[in-house]
């Protein structure tokens, strides 16, 4: 893993830590989003200075070689005119720049390839960011909903380990009982108990229901008393 993916990993390391430890998460999710932004733009300098570099290199490689190409055409003009120990050191100075441009091929090789590696590394970064921008929205969401289902059980259990309140309506359950047993006790003696008994049992003489047989034998009573006198 290159050094701009373990940036870009170490950032979404952090971002997780944010989502998880703070009150906020939209708001640490943006900066979360800034800092990966400033990551991939420093990623993207280093790039530019690595392309700067090879690029530098393939003008050095393509100077070796021209200056090769000049060499021997000098070395073929001094044949043409007959002057072989010139040509020889033409030649010379011709493989020269050959062996320097082999050289310098094998390098810009190297680069080309690490700049091309870079390149897609960066896209890459760049493909991460645009989704966690994308999933910002769901990702607090998420969160949010993750903290109020704690909160709910959090309560939940405050509430399954403080008995008190289920004491109390309990308790004032069993009072209002008392209190309505109490209310009709109190009916009861207050109509059975106060006033005169025997105002009471005349009353309910009074007030009793009688056959008519019974009527008549009480009126056959009154007359024969009302004789007697």
């Amino acid at each position: 893993m290159s050094i701009f993916k373990r940036m870009f990993k170490i950032g979404e390391a952090k971002a997780n830590q944010i989502v998880d430890g703070l009150e906020k998460p939209e708001l640490m999710l943006e900066q979360a989003i800034k800092d990966k932004a400033k990551q991939i733009g420093e990623a993207k300098k280093s790039v530019m200075s690595v392309i700067a570099t090879e690029r530098q290199t393939k003008a050095l490689l393509l100077k070796e070689q021209n200056e090769k190409a000049n060499w021997e055409a000098k070395a073929q003009q001094a044949l043409k005119v007959g002057n072989e120990e010139l040509a020889i050191k033409a030649l010379n100075r011709s493989q020269e720049h050959e062996s320097k441009s082999t050289s310098l091929e094998q390098t810009w090789k190297t680069q080309k390839a690490s700049v091309d590696q870079l390149k897609i590394e960066i896209v890459k970064m760049e493909d991460e960011l645009s989704e966690f921008k994308r999933n910002k929205d769901f990702i607090i969401a998420q969160s949010k909903t993750a903290e109020v289902k704690k909160q709910i059980y959090q309560a939940k259990a405050k509430m399954s380990g403080d008995k008190s309140a289920d004491d109390l309506m309990a308790r004032m359950k069993a009072k209002a009982e008392r209190a309505s047993f109490e209310a009709d006790a109190a009916e009861e003696m207050a109509e059975s108990v106060t006033g005169d008994s025997l105002e009471k049992e005349f009353a309910s003489l009074g007030t009793s229901s009688a056959s008519s047989e019974v009527t008549a034998k009480l009126e056959a009573m009154k007359k024969q008393l009302a004789g007697g006198k």
